[in-house]
């Protein structure tokens, strides 16, 4: 082969090498999680969905160079992945500068943690967030009413539409934390911390069926019998006919240790079982009592593999929120006891290990 066919086959194939060289064979919790384009991923209080043959992640996308102080969201970004392993930047899907965006979205103080359904009888895609009203005029966040917001769409990566907002929680200044939790028979819930009102100063968890098409409460809402009080970034799901929940305490951005519980049904009575954290993050010298550093944000159960799933975490960094981190972990059982084991590297073949 002469000097110029050399030079043209390594041209040809620089791309197929670098794309080669992109591809991940496993996940590092904690460690700075790259999309297909070698940039990090910007999507923050964040869920994962399956559709078809692929997964989407949805998360929060958080604005280099401000704090969780200010008005630093720009919307919800979605990557989209065949593997749970190599992610592809998928766009915003709900952007806060789109044109004709309501000013409820475009000047909203907070728009965090969106969680995504497929509502199969409508045919649409339905996304939920927190919604809080725009900044003070002493600019700082407005935390006076608590909205969730709602968006649809009919393809998972967008657009979506804006729908309006619902005060949750069976509160008047509505709620914190959420999950959105779709039972076997496709009801959703939406499960909440309700703020404090009319005197109360509990923050219990509550838990208020949605409407069919799923754009707002259908009931009254529940308080969750068993969950300990102030519990934050819920997470449920389900595994050999019981409800489990995964979650937090309350101490601002600081991380503190997970809770979990589990009841037979979703409004409880729950029963406590402890923190189900096990091992130590390399990477920030926190365990357990720290949840290696991070917050609960969403428990997958891994398509295709009965009785697993991946208990998924937010690492914050309120001063840099663009650079905060993820942390995935399987969420193992043994004799019905949930645990979630530190590993520095993995992917899905820890689950054919037993």
């Amino acid at each position: 082969m002469n000097h110029t066919l050399i030079l043209l086959a390594a041209l040809l194939l620089a791309p197929l090498a670098e794309t080669a060289a992109a591809v991940s064979s496993s996940i590092h919790p904690g460690q700075s999680w790259l999309d297909t384009d070698g940039v990090l991923i910007n999507a923050h209080g964040f869920c994962t969905l399956r559709h078809g043959d692929k997964y989407y992640w949805y998360g929060s996308h958080k604005i280099a160079g401000k704090t969780e102080s200010e008005n630093n969201e720009a919307g919800v970004r979605c990557y989209v992945s065949r593997d749970l392993l190599n992610w592809e930047n998928a766009g915003m899907v709900l952007s806060k500068t789109a044109q004709g965006m309501s000013p409820e979205v475009a000047d909203a103080g907070i728009l965090d943690r969106p969680k995504v359904i497929y509502i199969p009888a409508t045919g649409r895609f339905v996304m939920y967030f927190k919604l809080y009203g725009p900044m003070t005029p002493e600019g700082k966040l407005n935390t006076k009413e608590a909205y969730v917001g709602v968006a649809t769409a009919t393809q998972p990566t967008g657009p979506f539409a804006y729908q309006g907002k619902f005060l949750g929680g069976g509160s008047e200044t509505g709620s914190g934390d959420f999950a959105i939790f779709q039972d076997a028979d496709g009801v959703a819930y939406h499960i909440a911390v309700r703020k404090p009102d009319k005197g109360r100063k509990d923050k219990p968890l509550v838990c208020g069926r949605l409407s069919d098409d799923g754009l707002k409460p259908a009931g009254e809402y529940v308080a969750m019998e068993g969950v300990e009080n102030a519990t934050e970034a819920p997470a449920l799901f389900r595994h050999a006919g019981k409800y489990y929940l995964l979650g937090s305490g309350s101490s601002g951005w600081a991380p503190n240790a997970a809770r979990m519980f589990v009841a037979d049904h979703l409004t409880g009575p729950y029963q406590s079982l402890g923190n189900p954290c096990r091992g130590m993050n390399p990477h920030n010298q926190l365990g357990p009592e720290k949840t290696f550093g991070g917050q609960s944000t969403f428990v997958f159960p891994v398509p295709g593999r009965r009785g697993t799933f991946i208990a998924m975490f937010d690492i914050n960094n309120p001063e840099d929120p663009v650079h905060s981190g993820y942390i995935w972990l399987p969420l193992e059982f043994s004799t019905n006891q949930p645990a979630i084991r530190w590993r520095s590297e993995w992917n899905l073949s820890v689950f054919e290990e037993k």
